[in-house]
């Protein structure tokens, strides 16, 4: 018996019509309306969809059941034999659809089912409906012919994906690359053996591990991420490229570009992830190289100009910040044009090397050392309680680069000027108070601080 019908009575009675068309004992009959959603349904559907009757009529357009060709790929749009009889108003008889339930809380079954969908149109002549009769042919000649059809396109999908597997590990064997198959908890199930070359492991002992005790762990939640959008169920391609440390045998870490990609089941389920490790330890420390030396002096290895100025910007604020004082000493190395001219340029370098390294040497490590070119050197005394530290700590440094142990290189003395800030100043302001300072030092007979 149909139930629930909620049309006007003329159209009902014309779907009834139709429905005799091709009602047999053995077919269920479903009704829709113009949308597709169900409107009516006999005791027969509701058995063969595996729902109750009044959850069907609750349905919206396309009923939750997901529908199969067979050719075993999943029908949408006018591939639906009813989408194409309320669409084309004409009707579609006889066609094979594989039903199953799209939801997994639905407790019907797969069956191979015959449609026959006949379009209904109300007075004025427009498809108001349809009436669909549906008949399970599953024990049939005509169900079996459907299964076999689909097991074959299976196995024809099965058998390129092996083949595609096959291709994949061969390539991935010759790589110089790291190439990785993980499952879905990131537990590596293959690995390529160049991870042998690279990291020095053999393949067996990474085998079974999960990705985590192999990365630095200031990474691990950057992998995971990447691990993660690599398994995402909407992945379409690769997730981002990063670069990595991974743990290497003998104890130490690797720098690594990790490209992930989801790796998918012939159904199309995500099972796992495949990961590309290129090596990039060599470009790191060139990057790395190239970092060091835009801020530091070729010669000493102390900062040079352009970075000594940032340190002052950073000081300054946390002086502020802190409520203490901040000393900026300029350091000038006495008489270095007459080492240059009487020892030679060489020996003025060395001289320049050890001068740097006597001031470090005499410093806090919170202090900052800068050559800012020549023979001028910048000092930063950082957080004192109070001004006259900085005089004291300028008069060690005369000291210290003054003392008779310069290793064959001539005796040396500087001249420092000296400005304290409570890090309101501003740092063009200071460099140059300082700069004054350092001229007075000199015009009083070098080898002293001035203020």
């Amino acid at each position: 018996m149909v139930s629930d019908v909620r049309w006007s009575t003329s159209a009902t009675e014309t779907l009834r019509d139709a429905a005799v068309i091709d009602l047999r004992d053995d077919s269920a009959v479903v009704v829709l309306d113009s949308t597709g959603a169900v409107v009516g349904a006999d005791d027969g559907a509701a058995t063969l969809l595996g729902v109750e009757s009044q959850t069907l009529l609750e349905r919206a357009p396309g009923g939750g059941l997901r529908l199969v060709g067979t050719d075993g790929h999943v029908l949408t749009g006018r591939e639906d034999p009813v989408v194409r009889a309320l669409e084309s108003g004409l009707p579609v008889v006889g066609e094979v659809v594989g039903v199953e339930p799209a939801s997994p809380t639905t407790t019907g079954r797969f069956s191979w089912v015959e449609v026959a969908a006949y379009p209904v149109r109300d007075a004025a002549g427009a498809v108001a409906g349809a009436t669909t009769t549906l008949r399970d042919v599953s024990a049939t000649e005509v169900g079996r012919r459907a299964t076999a059809s689909v097991l074959h396109a299976l196995q024809q999908v099965s058998r390129a994906y092996a083949e595609d597997e096959a291709r994949f590990r061969l390539l991935a064997e010759n790589s110089a690359d790291v190439v990785i198959q993980a499952d879905v908890t990131g537990r590596w199930v293959w690995v390529s053996p160049s991870v042998r070359e690279v990291l020095g492991w053999e393949p067996s002992q990474v085998l079974g591990q999960s990705f985590a005790p192999l990365l630095h762990p200031d990474d691990r939640e950057r992998a995971n991420d990447l691990r993660l959008a690599a398994l995402a169920e909407d992945s379409t391609g690769v997730a981002p490229r990063l670069e990595l440390r991974y743990a290497t045998a003998d104890g130490g870490w690797r720098w690594m570009s990790a490209l992930s990609r989801p790796l998918r089941d012939p159904a199309g389920r995500t099972v796992g992830s495949l990961t590309a490790l290129r090596d990039i330890q060599d470009e790191v420390d060139s990057r790395e190289e190239l970092r060091y030396l835009a801020g530091h002096d070729a010669l000493t290895g102390l900062l040079n100009r352009d970075a000594a100025l940032r340190a002052l910007d950073r000081a300054l604020r946390r002086t502020r910040e802190s409520e203490r004082w901040l000393g900026v000493l300029y350091v000038d190395v006495d008489h270095f044009k007459d080492v240059n001219d009487t020892y030679g340029h060489p020996a003025g370098d060395r001289l320049l090397v050890e001068v740097g390294h006597r001031l470090t040497a005499a410093l806090r490590d919170t202090d900052v050392v800068a050559r800012l070119g020549g023979d001028e050197f910048l000092v930063i005394l950082t957080s004192l309680r109070e001004p006259v530290n900085a005089e004291k700590r300028a008069h060690a440094l005369l000291g210290a680069v003054g003392e008779d142990d310069s290793g064959g290189l001539p005796n040396t003395t500087v001249s420092i000027g000296l400005v304290t800030d409570d890090g309101t100043g501003e740092a063009g302001g200071i460099l140059a108070a300082a700069d004054a300072a350092l001229y007075r030092a000199k015009q009083a007979g070098r080898n002293r601080v001035s203020q």
